[in-house]
């Protein structure tokens, strides 16, 4: 990783534009892989194909994703104050305040982050794609 892509993964609420809707997205990529027991590598590179299908030849936005979606995995699994509740409840509270946001989340994205868990993780991550869906329910209408 170059020294500038790192220090822009850093401080990216400063100089990367529309922070907020990178770091929601991150969110929600996130949660599915909270959701999950058993990360392997490969779930990465899933988030990495997804961030290309987002953000095509923008090698920075897409490597800041994908930073961005560790971190929140890093501290949900290392029993810190996140965790997959307390991202949810997150994610909940900025669908209701910038209804916009509902836009962001891609189904089929999420899908692609269930296809090679087990059947444990595949259960937990159905009930994050659930949430999502009533979220999308909700906040889509008003």
């Amino acid at each position: 990783m170059s020294y500038k892509l790192h220090f822009l993964s850093i401080f990216r609420e400063l100089f990367v534009p529309h922070y907020r809707s990178l770091e929601f997205r991150a969110k929600i990529l996130a949660a599915m892989l909270i959701a999950k027991k058993n990360l392997v590598d490969s779930d990465y590179e899933d988030v990495a194909q997804i961030a290309k299908d987002i953000y095509g030849d923008d090698k920075k936005r897409i490597h800041i994703l994908v930073q961005t979606v560790k971190e929140y995995v890093d501290k949900a699994t290392q029993g810190g104050e996140l965790n997959l509740d307390s991202l949810l409840k997150d994610i909940d509270y900025e669908l209701k305040n910038i209804k916009r946001y509902v836009k962001k989340i891609d189904f089929a994205d999420l899908r692609r982050l269930m296809i090679n868990s087990d059947e444990v993780d595949a259960h937990f991550q159905q009930q994050v794609y659930e949430f999502f869906l009533n979220e999308v329910k909700i906040y889509s209408n008003n």
